[in-house]
Order: C-alpha cells, then structure tokens, then sequence
C-alpha cells in the first residue's frame, strides 16, 4: 500500500517536539503539510523536516492528505475534526478531545458519515505501567476497589508557543482541562464511571491553577483527584483494594499485599516487575500514532476512539459547572479552615 499522507495541523511545542521527529521515522506514512495561522512558523517547521507545504488554513488538507493529526488549541478540535472526518479524512485529535461532550458526539457522528478513522491522543494508555495497573485491577489482584488518591502536579513547564492554555476561551479552563485530561482518563480506564463527585477550584476569572475533585465510583470506590500547575505533588495514583494497594506512577508500578493476606506475595514478586519500564516520551508517542496508523489500513477501531475520549470530557465539562471555590494556604484568612488539600502540599 502507498504511503498516506499526512497533514499537522497546528504547528506548536507538541508538533514540533513529538509529531513531527515520531512521524519522520515512522513507517507506511509521509507528512505532506503543516498548517498554521502563524505561517512563518508552518514554514520553518517544514524546512526543518522536509516536509514539501505548509499552508494557513486547513482547507488544505482536503485534497492534500488521507489523514490529520489536529494540534491545535482546545477550542478548535471539534469544528476543525468535523471538518476533516465529513470528508473521510481520518483523524487523530490532541488531548481534550473537546470542550463538551456535545461537541465530542458531533466529532464520533461525523467519523461515522465519513467513515473516517477518529483516534484521540490520550498517550498514556500506551504507558507500560498504566495498562498493568488496569489489567492487575481488572484480574481481582487488589481485590475490591475501595479507595483512591491521586495527585499530579508540577510547577508550569511546558514550552508553549502560544498564549492559548491560559485563556479560558481557548483553553476552555486551566489544569483540570489539560493535565486533567490525561488523569481522568486514567482513573475511568481503571475504575469505571463516576457515581457522584465535588469539584473545588481556584479559578477567579481567568483559568484554573489548582483543583481537588472528591468522587464516588458507581462501584462504591471513593477517593480524590488533585491537581496543581504551582506545586510538586507526587505525581502517583494510588488505589487501595481489600486485598492489596497499587502505587501507579508514569513510569512504575508498585503493588503492595496486606500483610495478612499471604496469598498474594507470590504473585507480587512475579508480576509486579512488569509494569516498572521508564519509556521515553517519543516511544509514548510513537505508540500512540502507530495505533492509529494501523486502525486507518486494518480497518479496525484504534485504542483510543472517539467514545473514550468524551468520558473524561464529559466528567470536565461536570465539573466545571458545578464549581466551588477551593481554599488554599496562602489565600486563607483568619479562622478560615483550610482544607485537607494542604496536607498534600509535599
């Protein structure tokens, strides 16, 4: 089979670092054209990667390619999408899919009517410790579910090439909407829907920086989710089961029996090893686009579809609606308590 053709749209930091150096080296695609408003940008990118055009509007890639990876800012994933899978051009959709689940279905509608390969870029599904963390909760290892903690947070690195992911209409919101993504994701994958929650943000008009959800799973499950783009959590997931506790990082497993369940030890020592493999993030997301790649020829969903993707949108686009105000250490005053947040502040 030919090579497809493959066009970026939206050309930046996660084109430029990740798309563009894993899809030079991948085989059975070639990209075509880059597309960006900032066309100087589009312009030098392709120079830089040999790529033959680089164009302002997407329009182009109506007749220019088979298949789009759409990395633009949050707002413009679904009309943009839409576009492209109406015309049977698949798609691979960066992080949030959408803004609302509404635009989600629109996207998974009009994949259907082009039938066209809609993916979404949630790469962790591809991490080595994630899928073990799912298959260890799926196999009844830890017994039932009963309770999980998660935090993720670092202070604010990304490289960006733009101003969008700290414009509410943009971005759609802050970190709850980005790294949240990712996170939520996770957290569905792993234990199902959510039966009921409590959201709590630091938004005062603008985006959101840091944020605590309190939730309950329809499997009983209860637990935490707090996330921070001004402080360095510890960056684990840890889920408690009756039998065992799983400590999931990005890049490691850790899989912990009662001590009085002995049963268990045995197969500790032989699985649990299965998931701690550091992989690099180009391998991520190598995997990620390979998937989607392999959808596209076999005719076969990919990993990661379209309905996944609005699980976690759906639970953001909650979320946000039903907001309270999060109190902080450093925003507290007089006898204000400050809540259990700021006992995960290390």
């Amino acid at each position: 089979m030919s090579d497809l053709r493959i066009a970026i749209i939206g050309c930046g930091a996660v084109t430029a670092q990740a798309h563009l150096p894993v899809l030079a080296r991948l085989d059975g695609v070639r990209p075509t054209l880059l597309v960006d408003r900032n066309l100087a940008r589009a312009e030098s990118l392709a120079q830089q990667f040999g790529i033959a055009r680089a164009a302002a509007d997407y329009s182009a890639a109506f007749t220019e390619a088979d298949a789009a990876v759409v990395a633009l800012p949050h707002y413009l994933h679904a009309p943009v999408s839409v576009a492209l899978l109406q015309r049977g051009i698949h798609v691979l959709v960066e992080k949030p899919m959408a803004l609302t689940a509404a635009e989600c279905a629109a996207m998974i509608e009009a994949a259907e009517q082009g039938r066209a390969v809609l993916a979404v870029g949630l790469m962790r599904r591809f991490l080595r410790s994630t899928r073990w963390a799912r298959a260890a909760v799926q196999a009844g290892l830890l017994g039932p579910v009963r309770s999980f903690d998660v935090r993720e947070g670092f202070i604010y690195n990304w490289p960006v090439a733009s101003d969008f992911f700290f414009r509410k209409e943009t971005a759609g919101g802050g970190v709850l909407i980005d790294t949240g993504a990712h996170t939520l994701d996770s957290l569905l994958w792993w234990l199902g829907d959510v039966r009921s929650f409590e959201y709590f943000d630091d938004n005062c008009g603008g985006v959101e920086a840091d944020c605590r959800i309190q939730l309950e799973m329809t499997s009983g499950a209860t637990g935490i989710v707090e996330l921070s783009r001004t402080r360095q959590l510890r960056n684990t997931a840890i889920i408690e089961g009756e039998l065992a506790t799983l400590e999931v990082s990005w890049a490691d497993v850790r899989l912990t029996p009662r001590p009085d369940i002995l049963t268990l030890s045995g197969i500790v020592k032989s699985v649990s090893r299965s998931g701690n493999d550091v992989q690099e993030y180009l391998e991520v997301m190598a995997d990620s686009l390979t998937d989607w790649v392999d959808a596209i020829r076999t005719n076969r969903p990919p990993a990661v579809t379209g309905a996944e993707g609005m699980r976690s949108v759906a639970l953001i686009e909650n979320c946000y609606k039903q907001r309270q105000p999060l109190e902080l250490a450093w925003n507290a005053t007089g006898s204000e308590r400050v809540p259990e947040l700021v006992g995960g502040l290390v």
